[in-house]
């Protein structure tokens, strides 16, 4: 009897020990950074795969990252057709900040009635942080009988940042807000949003505008007040150049290329980024609380770190465009002529883990319509399956899986042939 009960308490052991091996499956589960900010997320820029986090799902005060949804708003607009980037937009009395401190308050040169295209609006938001940019596309592409703060929610309710508040679109403190203050707000209110909600921001900018990029080398950011008169105000690229990164322990030597600062008191130095590494993968990052909001190091010396984080504890596993999928080489075709036929990946996706594996995929076929495959048509997707592995909300399946297309083409088999495959086959 004790014999049996030894058995019985072995098996069950045993199983329990399958069970909690599985539980605790978390190849691809996200880093857990431990750098001094309020809140931080690293996410593969194509895949939307979270490799690293903090708080990230913490509501926090966003600043001038807020300009990234008006961006977006501008973006949409671009590519729906409705708006043109050389589309002429007035500087209202509402955006007018030119007797504001221009210390205190980042603005243009210029004044109501005033116009300027989308373009230059558009540049000046993102790389000078002007907030009369910001509030003059915030009221060109809210729709009409909507107010600002209503358009801002709309905005948001579109890339599903549940739980966010805005305010304005140049991110300013509701008292500081001067003509969009909203009445029925409090002096202290603010835009918020969580790390992982700017990452989701940032990632659909990158798809929508991919040109984005370039706006980092921009030295000066121009824009014609008259056809005879142009004004050229200086970026902070030189200073990024010679007195930020210089000065930065950078050992991957890490690219930042882009996006957006928020700085104030209440929300600290923060930064949304887009980085790169030597092999070429892009993350996007977030950065809140990174020091105090005067600090121009601390905020980019923290995102290198948490990048640098994930480089060291998390594996890249690529699948290359051209080459064969292991397990999955050939599609069976049981309606044309090459029965088997081999299929290679028709683009390259990294995913990461926290040790190097070979991650399981299930493929999905795609129904064969027609009378012929062409070298190209897609056959089927590959999904792969890694455990543990988070993702943001704006990425879909498509972005875990890999279409496989076929290597030649085959036309449709006699029907004897057909008949055949579809009983025997």
């Amino acid at each position: 009897m004790k014999k049996i009960n030894f058995i019985v308490t072995s098996i069950i052991t045993f199983l329990v020990g399958i069970v909690m091996i599985s539980a605790n499956d978390n190849t691809a589960q996200p880093l857990a950074l431990q750098e001094n900010v309020t809140s931080a997320i690293v996410v593969d820029a194509q895949t939307g795969q979270i490799l690293a986090e903090k708080n990230a799902d913490k509501m926090v005060q966003i600043a001038s990252q807020s300009k990234m949804l008006t961006a977006y708003a501008v973006l949409r607009g671009i590519n729906s057709g409705k708006i043109k980037w050389t589309d002429k937009v007035p500087i209202t009395k509402k955006a007018d900040l030119s007797k504001q401190d221009s210390h205190l308050f980042s603005h243009l040169a210029v004044k109501a009635g005033d116009t300027l295209t989308v373009r230059e609006l558009y540049n000046a938001m993102i790389k000078l942080s002007a907030n009369d940019a910001a509030f003059a596309l915030g009221e060109y592409m809210t729709p009409k009988g909507m107010t600002m703060q209503g358009a801002l929610k709309q905005w948001a309710a579109e890339l599903h940042l549940t739980g966010s508040k805005w305010y304005n679109s140049a991110g300013q403190v509701n008292k500081d807000a001067f003509s969009h203050r909203v009445k029925d707000a409090s002096d202290e209110a603010a835009n918020e949003a969580s790390a992982e909600q700017l990452a989701v921001l940032a990632r659909t900018l990158v798809q929508l505008d991919p040109n984005i990029r370039t706006l980092s080398e921009m030295q000066y950011i121009s824009y014609k007040l008259t056809p005879q008169y142009t004004v050229k105000e200086p970026t902070d690229y030189l200073v990024l150049q010679k007195e930020v990164l210089p000065n930065l322990i950078n050992p991957n030597q890490l690219v930042i290329e882009g996006l957006k600062t928020g700085s104030t008191p209440e929300s600290g130095a923060a930064f949304t980024g887009l980085i790169k590494d030597a092999d070429g993968h892009e993350f996007i990052t977030v950065v809140n609380g990174a020091g105090v909001y005067t600090d121009v190091l601390q905020r980019y010396q923290s995102t290198i770190n948490i990048v640098n984080d994930v480089l060291k504890h998390q594996v890249p596993i690529t699948y290359t465009k051209g080459n064969e999928l292991a397990g999955q080489k050939t599609i069976k075709l049981r309606t044309m002529k090459t029965h088997q036929m081999p299929v290679v990946m028709s683009k390259s996706k990294t995913f990461w883990a926290n040790n190097k594996i070979k991650p399981k995929t299930e493929t999905t076929l795609t129904k064969v319509k027609g009378k012929s495959v062409k070298k190209g048509d897609v056959l089927g997707h590959a999904h792969v399956n890694l455990a543990g592995a988070k993702y943001l909300t704006d990425a879909t399946q498509s972005n875990q899986t890999i279409p496989l297309v076929a290597t030649e083409q085959t036309n449709r088999t006699n029907w004897f042939v057909r008949t055949w495959r579809a009983i025997f086959d």
